[in-house]
């Protein structure tokens, strides 16, 4: 056998037109400088990486130009918000760049994921990237371990950086020194020594109405509409304001001179990603911090009634009975004189004189819109446990007395009377089939088979008029669930086996529907009757329902202001 022989053949050298080796292209190359603060040491490395960058490329013979991409004061933990990075990257992509010169791979990214991704995709298009300080490039598949290795260096020394940060502000924290975006904060500056909090008298202002609308029962959409109305600015000093607006200034607490910091937390120095802390990490509360815009107090009845309007949730068809309210009168009274409902209100809050009421909100927004007097919620919660325990739980055969009137108020229809007629065609076919029998009895000469054939008749027709009959109740039931309101009632009866002391919101929806405020005084209980209600349309036909006989009356009297509130239960 013959030795094998091994021949290399070299490539051969492309050639020009003119029969010559052509020059190499030039290289199109750009620089990434990034700098992590707004500092002015930072600020002027940043500015001097950007020049000598410059220079250094229009320099070169062998390369052309392509810019400089400079993120200025941006994290490089993550290239989320990098807009000039990606920018950076789009353009590669696009072909419009071989060489990326950056200074080290901790100025690339400190992430380590995010550094072997781009630097693979990037070799993927043949686009080079060379580390200065390393003096690494990355078109090498040799240096991906290199490069493993320093980018996790880089993202250990990220996560230190970031460990010390949080450590200095927790310690300012500590210290009660505020930290704080005074720029989009409503009512307060910075002072220039010391970053201290201070009122800002005009914004001040707008603070105090806001707090004080809130306290009277306006809501924070009315009062959004009257703070644009009177051309009050906002924090961010826009003249648009939003419910979510006036919320963030009822729940802050620095309002009434205290601090309390480390409200939100990063849970993750590589994304940045800040959650709300809930007993995750220490928060710092210093007490009188700064000059005070709202009382304490003020403040304190604010939280409540938040925190009353926050337990209530609406139903899916928005109808406001069905609230599942801890609060059991939450948007279930409505003001007989124009309809509305009442809402809360404190008067005379932490003094002997104070107490609790229930004011219509139409009197609320302007006694033009309403003239209805306030009622006490201790009356209406007196009456209300009165009347369950007198009406519902003293009588346990309520339900067939509830179930007859309800018969009684529901007026003849379209599907009705064609169920009366179909049973009393049906109780017609019975009799002519017994009177079949009879003959059949009495004359054996009738055929069988006559008498199949009318027999088969009869029951055919009795079979078909029944189905209709169960047709027509299953539309009825659809329409009218009087039925489940009876069960609901009977089964939150049998659960109760005593009389109660006090008013649970599921036990009152379970038994009436709404309430109607007639008088500061009187007060009619509605229970559903034959239909569903809308809010709109109950409120509209309030006063006949306030017109109908009463299937029970009773009155309550309170000790405590000598005061009495009768009521009446009515069936709508």
């Amino acid at each position: 056998m013959q030795n094998k022989q091994v021949r290399i053949i070299q490539p051969k050298p492309a050639y020009d037109s003119t029969g010559l080796i052509p020059k190499p292209l030039k290289k199109r190359v750009c620089a990434y400088v990034r700098v992590s603060t707004d500092n002015e040491e930072q600020k002027t490395s940043y500015i001097a990486q950007t020049e000598e960058y410059t220079s250094r490329i229009q320099n070169n013979p062998e390369w052309i130009f392509c810019g400089i991409y400079a993120d200025e004061g941006i994290s490089g933990t993550s290239t989320k918000h990098r807009k000039q990075f990606n920018d950076m990257m789009d353009a590669a992509r696009r072909g419009e760049i071989d060489l990326v010169i950056t200074k080290s791979i901790s100025r690339f990214a400190r992430n380590t994921v995010d550094c072997l991704n781009y630097i693979r995709e990037m070799r993927a298009i043949h686009v080079e990237i060379y580390f200065e300080k390393e003096n690494i490039y990355s078109s090498d598949p040799k240096v991906d371990f290199t490069l493993t290795i320093m980018s996790s260096i880089a993202q250990e020394e990220a996560r230190n950086v970031s460990e010390n940060v949080k450590w200095n502000v927790q310690k300012r924290f500590n210290n009660g020194i505020p930290i704080v975006n005074h720029s989009r904060f409503l009512g307060y500056t910075k002072e220039k020594k010391g970053g201290n909090l201070v009122v800002e008298p005009n914004e001040a202002d707008s603070v105090r109405i806001v707090f004080q609308m809130y306290i009277n029962g306006v809501g924070p959409a009315n009062i959004a509409k009257h703070m644009e109305s009177i051309g009050a600015k906002t924090g961010a000093g826009a003249t648009k304001w939003s419910m979510s607006t006036v919320a963030s200034i009822l729940k802050n607490e620095k309002y009434t001179g205290d601090l309390v910091q480390q409200k939100t937390i990063t849970i993750d120095y590589l994304t940045h990603r800040k959650v709300q802390n809930n007993d995750i990490a220490p928060k710092f509360h210093t007490e009188h911090s700064h000059e005070a815009i709202i009382d304490k107090e003020t403040f304190l009845i604010a939280q409540q009634i938040r925190k009353d309007r926050g337990r209530v949730r609406v139903g899916k068809d928005k109808n406001l009975a069905k609230y599942n309210a801890t609060y059991p009168f939450s948007a279930f009274i409505i003001c007989s004189e124009c309809g509305r409902t009442l809402k809360r209100r404190y008067w005379n809050y932490g003094t002997p004189a104070e107490r609790v009421m229930q004011q219509c909100g139409g009197y609320i927004d302007g006694k033009a819109n309403c003239k209805a007097k306030a009622t006490y919620q201790e009356l209406l919660e007196g009456a209300t446990i009165e009347m369950i325990n007198e009406v519902f739980l003293a009588d346990r055969m309520i339900i067939p007395t509830i179930q007859k009137i309800i018969q009684s108020t529901i007026k003849i229809t379209d599907v009705e009377m064609r169920i009366d007629e179909l049973r009393t065609e049906n109780e017609n076919i019975e009799k002519l089939i017994s009177n079949l029998i009879d003959v059949q009895i009495k004359n054996p000469n009738l055929s069988e088979l006559d008498f199949n054939q009318k027999y088969m008749g009869f029951t055919n027709q009795l079979k078909t008029n029944q189905v209709e009959i169960q047709k027509l109740e299953a539309h009825y039931i659809a329409n009218y669930d009087t039925r489940s309101r009876l069960a609901k009632i009977e089964t939150t009866l049998n659960q109760l086996n005593d009389s109660i002391t006090e008013v649970d919101g599921d036990i009152l929806r379970s038994f009436i529907f709404k309430m109607i405020s007639v008088k500061p005084d009187e007060v009619v209980f509605c229970i559903a009757g034959s239909k569903n209600y809308g809010d709109k349309e109950f409120s509209e036909r309030r006063h006949e329902f306030e017109a109908l006989t009463p299937l029970a009356e009773g009155s309550y009297r309170s000790e405590k202001y000598d005061r009495i509130m009768k009521y009446r239960v009515v069936i709508i």
